[in-house]
């Protein structure tokens, strides 16, 4: 179906803006700092006649339990090694998930600004359970998250993927993207180029992926407990403007899958034409058949399409998800490589890093990017087409002849810590979050990390007589909210 460009342009950015109010929901702050649980009394008049269809005598079960607290949890760093909670509960189907018995203050833990954990909804982490089924021991080599925001997705994505496989993780709304890189930063890995694009730009690519993942722009009715705004925009027509946005996404997503390559779509909205009904529509097509995925878990709903999540069945938000691999046939487009070349990095950084030998350099402008040696032709040719927001790590600026390391470097898994390394407990580390002077008792001049329990929080330089926080504005906590 063709659709005039400015019919498509209003239903890209409403299903986007809905899709923004959604994703407000991992760290609520009421004013003294403490974590908020904010219960809605009135869920929209029509969203409760479409389930009371689709439940029936389940209906009171699932309005209780959607008006009742989410439980919190959060997903381990495997490359950072962080301890897990004392009490938390495994979640049954992802091996870095965790329920945590109640919520803590997340913005007062060094931790948590660390990256070595996630903040995220038990539900979604089935992503791995499928991601293992569908594998096996031929991990893909090119994956693209292609709505990728705030981070959910793409970040469990890197935990399970070998070091040798680039993901493409790509959110075209600034704000977002923003929120996208902290988090993928956090990570400190180098398997991943952030974008900032349209789905439909991808398709200049041709057939180029060996998965796709679409975590697509929804209605959102999985997320009322947790996001009162969710339910406050919800509408009729809101869901018909997410299934139409959905539809071009799905279309640009299987135009740049191999054949032969895996597609993962979810939601979390309950609405079946926003979940089965897209799915059953793409197997119609013949441009895709579905994947049989086992879960034997207890209260997880197996439909034709796909597997159901409800609040009142398991513990979690309500999620969908399907697994499709496509049957269509290739897209081929001439493949042309930016005639520009990478340098090797220079002595004077080496010292920065555990080991230089796997990287380029790639200047752009005043910034310098590490890119790992196996993805330049891909970065070469993905940059001809796209726009890269960032690729590999970006290890820092030059102004005049001096270098300033980034605050991306300091997170990531291959900084060199030793010798320059300074701990922090975690009052200090608190100041240094809200961009405060800290004490490091060090003399020794120079760019330093500070790191709490050997994490590295970012850089401090210590010159004569004082000591500069160099925590970026955007990474800073509140300095009006008091500590816990």
């Amino acid at each position: 179906m063709a659709w005039p460009a400015e019919r498509f342009l209003i239903l890209f950015f409403q299903s986007y803006i809905i899709s923004a109010k959604l994703l407000k929901r991992n760290n609520l702050i009421c004013s003294h700092g403490k974590s908020v649980f904010c219960r809605m009394q009135n869920w929209p008049e029509d969203f409760l006649e479409r389930m009371r269809l689709d439940f029936k005598d389940e209906f009171p079960l699932f309005i209780d339990a959607l008006s009742s607290p989410a439980p919190i949890s959060i997903r381990m760093n495997p490359w950072k090694q962080g301890e897990i909670p004392n009490g938390a509960e495994k979640i049954a189907w992802s091996e870095q998930g965790y329920y945590l018995s109640e919520r803590p203050a997340f913005i007062f833990d060094p931790l948590f600004h660390a990256g070595t954990y996630y903040v995220q909804e038990a539900s979604s982490m089935f992503l791995e359970h499928v991601y293992k089924q569908v594998i096996g021991d031929v991990p893909p080599e090119t994956i693209l998250d292609l709505c990728a925001a705030p981070g959910g997705k793409s970040t469990h994505l890197l935990s399970l993927l070998p070091k040798e496989s680039l993901l493409i993780s790509n959110e075209i709304i600034p704000k977002r993207n923003a929120i996208l890189r902290q988090n993928l930063v956090k990570w400190g890995v180098d398997n991943v180029f952030v974008t900032q694009n349209n789905p439909v730009d991808f398709e200049k690519l041709g057939s180029f992926f060996d998965m796709v993942v679409v975590d697509a722009p929804c209605s959102g009715e999985g997320l009322f407990r947790r996001d009162p705004e969710a339910a406050e925009h919800w509408s009729e027509e809101a869901v018909q403007t997410c299934m139409y946005r959905q539809k071009e996404i799905l279309q640009n997503a299987m135009a740049v899958l191999k054949r032969g390559g895996v597609l993962i779509y979810s939601t979390c909205t309950f609405e079946r034409v926003e979940d089965e009904d897209q799915i059953r529509e793409l197997i119609d097509s013949g441009a895709a058949e579905i994947v049989p995925i086992e879960a034997d878990f207890e209260g997880i709903l197996k439909t034709n399409n796909g597997f159901r999540f409800y609040p009142h069945r398991v513990k979690g938000e309500g999620f969908f998800i399907a697994v499709l691999r496509k049957t269509g046939n290739d897209v081929h487009t001439k493949k042309v490589k930016k005639t520009f070349s990478l340098q090797h990095v220079p002595k004077t950084l080496e010292e920065y890093f555990l080991d230089a030998s796997g990287f380029r350099i790639s200047m752009m402008e005043e910034r310098i990017y590490a890119i790992p040696k196996i993805f330049v032709d891909s970065f070469l040719y993905l940059s001809e087409i796209l726009f890269i927001r960032q690729a590999g790590i970006f290890i820092g600026s030059v102004k005049g002849k001096d270098f300033i390391p980034s605050h991306d470097f300091a997170l990531s898994n291959h900084i060199r810590k030793e010798g320059r390394m300074i701990e922090l407990d975690k009052e200090q580390a608190l100041l240094f979050l809200k961009g405060e002077p800290v004490r490091t008792g060090s003399s020794e001049k120079g760019w330093h990390l500070v790191c709490f329990r050997e994490f590295p929080l970012g850089w401090v330089k210590v010159l004569e007589g004082r000591v500069n926080n160099y925590l970026p504005k955007e990474w800073r906590i509140n300095k009006d909210l008091p500590f816990e």
